[in-house]
């Protein structure tokens, strides 16, 4: 069988191999504290689920790519909330089944294998996806290396870089570090994306996962019409909801009214039931304000201890993610050794193309406060 060989080219993806290492652990009847796939513990809130079993209906009929109207207009209500912009629910709006299904297609909107300029930008150490989603829609995949205070400054890449780019990604909060671009950052990345006719995606699903100051959106510094700006949206975080696969694609009018002839051709359509459930959680703020409570005590958990016996946390302003320098400049074998006694957590190296994440580890804030605390025991017998 002749099979596209970007699949054997490509790294295993980095939860298959958490999971295989889970799995070893338990094999070994080691107690597991795992800091390693970002998928919250936390039970999603009653009054979601109950909005999903409600409109599972006796026949489940096609979804649309749109969704009802309910979602979208859920969401725009919370994006002016949250950001104090306003979005047409019609035209502006297109729910996602996750952030990761919309970040791995819209290469496919812009890219054509056969041009010159089909280089799509993205942040190393960052987000798998956005690389693979390049890759398999023919495009150059050029990863712009952070390091630092990890913050991504579009505006410092080469102008032939530029000239040749058809879509640029930026992540703010950024995984895996928790650095944050200010509206300063924000308004220079879409100045520089404009000026040289770049699509710009702003991949912000854990916008609502801070601790000090809610992190500002590209959308409130690319105008009322949002020209050449995308925003991808996630519940997974926000609302406890990693398994229902939502989110929302947010911006410019005319490339979401292309978005949306694009997503017809798979059928990319979450199914209505999972849509009422989002419109609920996105009409909701006060549990999203109960899980940052959560993870803020973590969040608290871990760093005064990383404080106590001198590991230093870098970035990790946001996001419910610990970027820390791992010991001997030399994340993985600090993660092999952290097996040990059972504590999973990510090598720098899983998140980068190029070598520059090498000395760092990441840690999810997934297991429970109590967990935590006995986490830390363990991990002071391997200082």
């Amino acid at each position: 069988m002749r099979l596209n060989p970007l699949l054997g080219r490509l790294p295993t993806y980095p939860t298959l191999v958490l999971d295989q290492r889970r799995a070893s652990l338990i094999a070994a009847g080691l107690p597991v504290f795992d800091f390693g796939v970002g998928d919250p513990t936390e039970p999603t809130p009653a009054f979601i689920r109950k909005e999903m079993q409600g409109n599972v209906a006796d026949n489940c009929r096609y979804p649309s790519v749109r969704g009802e109207r309910r979602v979208r207009e859920a969401f725009a209500a919370y994006a002016y909330r949250r950001f104090g912009v306003t979005l047409d629910p019609d035209t502006q709006l297109l729910p996602s089944s996750g952030s990761k299904e919309a970040i791995f297609h819209l290469p496919l909107l812009v890219l054509d294998p056969a041009a010159a300029d089909r280089t799509v930008v993205f942040p190393d150490p960052g987000y798998s996806v956005y690389q693979r989603g390049a890759l398999f829609a023919g495009g150059i995949a050029y990863p712009q290396v952070l390091s630092g205070d990890f913050v991504q400054r579009v505006w410092e890449l080469p102008e032939q870089l530029l000239q040749h780019t058809r879509l640029l990604w930026i992540n703010s909060p950024h995984n895996p570090t928790g650095a944050v671009m200010s509206h300063e950052d924000l308004h220079r990345t879409v100045e520089t994306c404009r000026r040289y006719n770049i699509l710009l995606a702003s991949d912000e699903c854990y916008a609502d996962v801070w601790f000090e100051r809610p992190p500002a959106s590209v959308l409130e510094v690319a105008g009322p019409g949002a020209e050449g700006v995308l925003a991808i949206f996630s519940l997974s975080k926000r609302s406890g909801m990693t398994g229902y696969r939502t989110g929302m694609i947010a911006g410019d009018t005319r490339v979401m009214a292309l978005l949306h002839s694009l997503r017809v051709n798979p059928g990319l359509a979450p199914q209505d039931f999972v849509n009422a459930a989002a419109a609920v959680a996105w009409a909701d703020d006060q549990h999203a304000e109960e899980r940052r409570g959560i993870f803020s005590q973590k969040r608290k958990v871990m760093i005064d201890f990383f404080r106590e016996v001198g590991l230093r946390v870098v970035a990790s302003e946001a996001s419910f993610y610990l970027w820390v320098e791992a010991p001997g400049g030399d994340g993985q074998a600090y993660a092999e050794r952290l097996l040990d006694v059972g504590i999973m957590v990510n090598p720098g190296s899983m998140f980068a193309v190029t070598p520059s994440a090498r000395p760092y580890i990441r840690l999810a804030l997934v297991p429970d406060v109590p967990t935590c605390h006995a986490a830390v025991s363990a991990w002071r017998t391997v200082l």
